[in-house]
């Protein structure tokens, strides 16, 4: 390995403790359609067998340079949660592989009526691929670099969408105790995979989970709660770990979702998006929270990763790190996942901006 891995490992502990690092640490969300771009190898093959998947994903976060590590078949997101109900329900053929991209399963078969809710199996993580497969791969990247994986459970409303569809916005208004059977239900596979990842992988401190539904442009707040926070402030308290929030949308609801929680009692330690891009709305985040780790801010992969040019991206970076890390607890991380249509000259662009302009004391 080419990669000074332990120094990486400090540089993120120092962050989040709240000190003062050598330099901001950086970050990626590195998933299917990267890696395959990084390794020439189809997402079957990447996923064939452990070995490779953790070889594989050791070998694009060095590509990468960031300051963390996970594998490459991300779970936080939903598709393999999907796949894993689509097989312990009988229904495989709902699956859908892409060679070079994430794979998914046709959206609303699985739940696609009341009966479907009713009778709905909860998969075995401990069996049902590719779960143990990644599990696996999972314990053999942290062997190999000495830093463990993002325990990342899908605890949102895209394992609601990927199993009942659209019709569950209707079901909000129409259906809502149906809709909350399926939660519950989810809730229970989730549990499953946490004592599965506990077994195989050992116990996390953190949950880093997508709440999906905390954005304006889909569900009110409290419906949002009904439906994905109340699980994902659940199975914190019943698991003992922090919760770190992922939220990729346009219009998250920060500050409502970090204060809910410490009122019902689970401590928010980081939190995940890109959105708002006014990086001033981020400040303000800071100084409101903070002893809440900022990772990402406004690095959006559709905005100048996506359409500029190096020194586009750098000068992004710059401003958020200014803006943000004299503070501390701040970490560069693109949002989302890196996809084919950014440059990878961009994608380094990242990581280079983070060497010049991230060192400590930070040039303001």
């Amino acid at each position: 390995m080419k990669r000074d891995w332990k120094a990486s490992a400090e540089r993120v502990a120092t962050t989040i403790l709240g000190g003062t690092p050598d330099r901001v640490p950086v970050t990626f969300i590195a998933s299917e359609d990267i890696a395959s771009r990084i390794s020439g190898l189809t997402v079957r093959e990447i996923i064939s067998n452990s070995k490779r998947l953790a070889e594989i994903s050791i070998d694009v976060h060095e590509v990468l340079g960031g300051d963390m590590i996970s594998i490459v078949t991300t779970p936080y997101c939903g598709p393999y949660e999907g796949m894993a109900f689509a097989v312990a329900n009988g229904k495989t053929e709902r699956v859908v592989w892409k060679d070079y991209s994430t794979p998914f399963i046709q959206e609303g078969k699985i739940c696609e009526t009341e009966k479907d809710i009713e009778d709905l199996q909860i998969p075995d993580h401990l069996k049902v691929e590719p779960w143990p497969t990644i599990m696996e791969a999972m314990t053999i990247m942290k062997e190999k670099t000495g830093m463990g994986d993002t325990f990342a459970p899908s605890l949102t409303w895209s394992i609601v969408q990927l199993l009942r569809g659209s019709q569950a916005y209707m079901d909000v208004i129409e259906n809502p105790d149906l809709l909350l059977k399926l939660c519950e239900k989810i809730y229970t596979s989730q549990w499953d995979y946490y004592q599965a990842y506990c077994k195989v992988v050992g116990k996390p401190l953190v949950a880093l989970n997508c709440q999906y539904a905390f954005n304006r442009h889909m569900l009110s707040f409290e419906d949002a709660w009904k439906f994905e926070g109340q699980f994902v402030n659940k199975f914190c308290k019943e698991a003992g770990l922090a919760l770190g929030i992922h939220n990729c949308g346009f219009e998250p609801y920060w500050e409502e979702l970090v204060e809910r929680h410490r009122r019902e009692g689970v401590t928010v330690v980081a939190v995940n998006g890109s959105h708002p891009l006014d990086l001033n709305e981020w400040v303000k985040f800071r100084e409101k929270f903070p002893e809440v780790v900022i990772m990402g801010a406004s690095v959006h992969v559709n905005a100048e990763l996506e359409n500029g040019r190096p020194k586009d991206v750098a000068e992004r970076v710059r401003q958020n790190i200014v803006k943000l890390a004299p503070a501390g607890r701040f970490m560069v991380c693109p949002i989302c996942c890196l996809p084919w249509r950014v440059p990878l000259s961009n994608i380094f662009a990242v990581r280079d901006a983070v060497e010049e302009y991230g060192r400590y004391p930070i040039k303001t």
